[in-house]
């Protein structure tokens, strides 16, 4: 009799098992398994009818450890330390620390998925598409990866019910290793500003 009821929670437990859940995997696994990753991208922050476009790389270096460069901005994040350097005349630095607890883009790019819950799907032969929801954050999105290679080609970010038409759009048009020195490793800028927000 226990053996039987072990069984029907088994096939109920299976049955409720999300078959995207895998594709996170996947993509995580991606993000994540190598020696640095270097990815051309087009950085888009869309506010309804106009949008605000860079062009630039990010690389990843393992967990918490990323660095971003377009023609504004640079961000390097190392652990809980954020450096951001803004390309002005005199250029400015600002030093400040992750919020615990929170949650952003570089967390998307750290493969760390948990709290996602995939409300759709579709595929073609190039790409698969999900439709991701969080609860926590009350924010949607959607990813799309490579069939078979599961890297990004492109993804949003951060839609909200309540500004449905602002969100961030990272489309990536190249993934590959670090192949020469790491931007991450050679950031050393001058600056005629410094500000510190650290606490």
């Amino acid at each position: 009799m226990i053996s039987v009821l072990l069984a029907i929670l088994l096939l109920v437990s299976l049955r409720q098992t999300d078959p995207n859940q895998k594709y996170l995997d996947y993509l995580s696994t991606s993000l994540v398994d190598h020696n640095g990753v270097q990815m051309e991208i087009k950085w888009s922050q869309i506010d309804g009818d106009r949008s605000w476009n860079q062009v630039g790389i990010i690389e990843l270096l393992g967990n918490k450890r990323f660095f971003l460069d377009t023609d504004q901005q640079a961000i390097k994040i190392d652990s809980n330390l954020i450096i951001t350097y803004y390309k002005t005349d005199d250029g400015k630095i600002i030093y400040d620390t992750l919020i615990e607890g929170s949650y952003d883009i570089f967390d998307f790019l750290s493969g760390d998925f948990s709290g996602f819950t995939i409300t759709n799907s579709t595929a073609n032969r190039e790409s698969i598409q999900l439709d991701y929801h969080m609860d926590a954050f009350n924010i949607s999105g959607k990813i799309w990866i490579k069939q078979k290679l599961f890297e990004p080609v492109k993804f949003t970010f951060g839609n909200n019910p309540e500004r449905p038409q602002q969100y961030i759009e990272v489309e990536i048009t190249s993934f590959g290793p670090i192949s020469e020195g790491s931007l991450f490793n050679l950031f050393n800028p001058n600056s005629g500003e410094i500000i510190d927000l650290r606490e």
